[in-house]
This record gives C-alpha cells, structure tokens and sequence, in this order.
C-alpha cells in the first residue's frame, strides 16, 4: 500500500460501529481489552451528541485501517488552544510502512484547519515502538509530571469536599 492511498476523513454517526471496533482492536494491543466497559450508545452520546470529541477514520479505499480521536484542551500558561491526541491507531498490519507519519500529519492538518496551535498526547511506558516512533518524529517528551485520575465513585468522594 502507497502512503497516497491512505484516505482520512471526520467519523459521522454512522461510524459507530467501526469505531467501536477499532478502538477494541487498541484496547487489545494495549493489553487492556478488560477496561473497554464504554457502549456504542455511549460512544454515539458523547462524540456526536455531545461532541465533545473528535474522531478521524484512516481507509484504504473500502478498508479502516486506523483512526484518531482528539478534544480540546487549554494550556494556560501560554493562553493556547490545544487539542489532546487521545488515540491514535494503526492495525499492525499497516505500520512500518510510513502510514503512521501520513496519518499523524492528516491528523495535524486537521488540528490546525479548526484554530488549534498545539498538540499533546500521553503513551504507555512499556510500548518502546510507539515511544520510538514519535522519537522519530522530533516529538517533544515532557518529563517531571506524573498523571492523576478518578474514576466515577473517586470523582463522587471528591465532590462531597465542597459539603
């Protein structure tokens, strides 16, 4: 497959499916198939009703090969708009080949076309070819921040605070 044959386009709601699946398909390269507890019905509420989100599907004429999925996010210090990279997701059988560095640039064009200056992401520690590959890219690597969450009953705890 030639890097020109690689089409990307905004998802729409009738992507549900195929975006469903190819984010299993990351879940299990991530080894975490067991924290993909999100519906389709979720998945349709919070990026086409909501829209809170962005999502990109990378094709090879008839065939998803990938897909992105960003949201906004503001860097205060710099007063920027920034979008956070959420996902990004070849099948294995399309990686090594170029496709990546493409798909990542579609990704970009599409980041600056709505206004954004910047553009973050995070990746799991042991996952040495994806690390190695935004090496390649000239990525920077933030150091000196380790990461937080809640879940929802964490979240819960957390809002009794203010009581």
């Amino acid at each position: 497959m030639e890097i020109k044959d690689l089409q990307v386009r905004r998802a729409d709601e009738t992507d549900i499916a195929l975006l469903f699946e190819l984010i299993h398909c990351m879940a299990v390269y991530e080894k975490r198939p067991q924290d993909m507890t999100g519906t389709r019905e979720q998945l349709k509420y919070w990026l086409f009703e909501r829209k809170i989100a962005t999502a990109l599907i990378a094709r090879r004429g008839e065939e998803a090969v990938g897909y992105a999925l960003y949201y906004p996010a503001f860097g205060s210090f710099a007063a920027v708009g920034k979008v956070h990279l959420e996902d990004l997701f070849l099948k294995e059988e399309y990686r090594g080949r170029g496709l990546g560095r493409h798909f990542l640039g579609r990704i970009a064009e599409f980041v600056l076309a709505e206004g954004y200056t910047e553009m973050e992401w995070s990746c799991l520690d042991w996952n040495k070819p994806s690390i190695a590959f935004y090496e390649r890219l000239g990525a920077d690597r933030e150091t000196g921040r380790e990461y937080f969450g809640f879940c929802k009953s964490q979240l819960e705890a957390a809002a009794a605070f203010a009581k």
